[in-house]
């Protein structure tokens, strides 16, 4: 039987992570910014902006899956007939082009026909021409625009990259509630990891107890694996894998988790010492958390990134020489699918002119490292901006140095 008609006879309930009134105000308001920059079609190459859109959830977030919306309607999907119970069960999708996930050698041309059927020819098509920053993923492919511009020679194509993320950037209560709830999982995790820590433990033995921790709490696929650097390897932070390394006497600790409720993410550092704190370990602890609450105490709306990260600096006057610290004070968070959980390079650091408003969210990623003698630790919170100041989207609590 063909899948689609079988879907059709026996269609799924929706498991939608909120009303679908949330989503057809994200609609709304991205066809708004679509009229004001031009865009007749948009092509949803991101699969955060289209679960954002639409609430699309799968495993397999990399696979080939292409929304279309116009100035008005509804976001359509083009993608393998793998992926249609996907969109049909998480989503407020109703219309579906499928193609066979094994005759996927040339989706662009089936693209391209589907936007001339629609009138497509001669519009300004925006496709998401670029990763927006440097650790996402989906643009649009080179291979199939060329294609495109074969099928629909009179469209013009334009840069659409940042349009769903800048609707995506302030968010509604509904989304912080769901943060606050991945915060939640966030914290049951680095406890978890925290109280397995112990000499002659592995990383991995660490990283599990974590895992597992958030798992059971409730956490769904997380958009970056729990994250774990140990002794001299947390001289090298932050993007080192766990490689079964035993942890001995003043081998510090990094943790870097987040849990993920609906998609959307809370991230969070916490760092452990097994044994009495090495004076350059304990000094570098000491110097990022005073950064972290100086960030807690000055992110206000009406801010721009660099004045916070200016006065937010000071905290490290008292950390050990050679630090190095990357100079990142926040990013910006939110929904996120493998391999990431940033949303938006939007940034509280040096220069930045980004105001700062009520809705917006940040990971305040306080890691810094010593490579001179190979230590590093981190703490950190995920925030959300307020009327007034900032609120932890987790619990917020535990902010020191742990001793194992």
């Amino acid at each position: 039987m063909n899948l689609m008609e079988a879907l059709e006879q026996s269609p799924l309930p929706r498991e939608l992570a909120f009303p679908e009134s949330e989503y057809r105000e994200r609609v709304r308001k991205t066809q708004k910014l679509m009229g004001e920059r031009g865009v007749d079609i948009l092509l949803i190459s991101s699969t955060p902006n289209l679960g954002y859109l639409t609430g699309y959830d799968s495993t397999m977030s990399c696979g080939y899956t292409v929304g279309i919306l116009g100035q008005t309607g509804d976001v359509e999907l083009h993608c393998s007939e793998l992926e249609a119970p996907c969109a049909l069960l998480c989503s407020t999708i109703k219309k579906i082009d499928v193609f066979y996930w094994y005759e996927a050698q040339d989706t662009a041309t089936q693209l391209g026909q589907i936007l001339a059927d629609r009138g497509g020819n001669g519009k300004r098509i925006g496709l998401e021409m670029g990763n927006a920053e440097t650790f996402a993923s989906g643009a649009f492919d080179t291979k199939s625009y060329i294609r495109l511009t074969e099928v629909l020679p009179k469209a013009k194509f334009v840069d659409a990259t940042r349009l769903v993320l800048d609707v995506r950037l302030v968010k509604s209560p509904a989304e912080i509630l769901h943060m606050k709830q991945a915060g939640k999982y966030t914290w049951t995790g680095l406890k978890a990891s925290l109280d397995a820590a112990a000499e002659g433990k592995t990383d991995n033995q660490i990283v599990a107890a974590g895992y597992g921790a958030m798992i059971a709490a409730g956490s769904e696929l997380m958009s970056i694996d729990p994250m774990i650097m140990t002794g001299k390897r947390a001289g090298y932070m932050p993007h080192i894998p766990y490689k079964r390394i035993k942890l001995a006497k003043g081998d510090a600790i990094y943790l870097e988790y987040s849990g993920a409720h609906e998609r959307y993410n809370a991230p969070a550092m916490r760092s452990a010492v097994i044994g009495t704190p090495p004076d350059g370990i304990k000094r570098l602890a000491d110097a990022s958390i005073k950064v972290l609450e100086l960030l807690l105490e000055n992110v206000k709306p009406g801010r721009t990134g660099d004045e916070v990260a200016k006065i937010a600096k000071k905290g490290f006057d008292g950390a050990p020489k050679d630090t190095f610290f990357h100079g990142g004070y926040g990013y910006s968070i939110g929904m996120g699918f493998q391999p990431t959980w940033t949303e938006n390079p939007v940034y509280i650091a040096e220069g930045s002119d980004t105001v700062l408003k009520p809705g917006m969210c940040f990971h305040l990623p306080i890691c810094a490292w010593v490579p001179t003698d190979k230590y590093g630790i981190g703490f950190s919170e995920s925030i959300t901006v307020t009327e007034k100041g900032c609120e932890v989207l987790g619990p917020g609590i535990d902010r020191h140095l742990h001793v194992r």
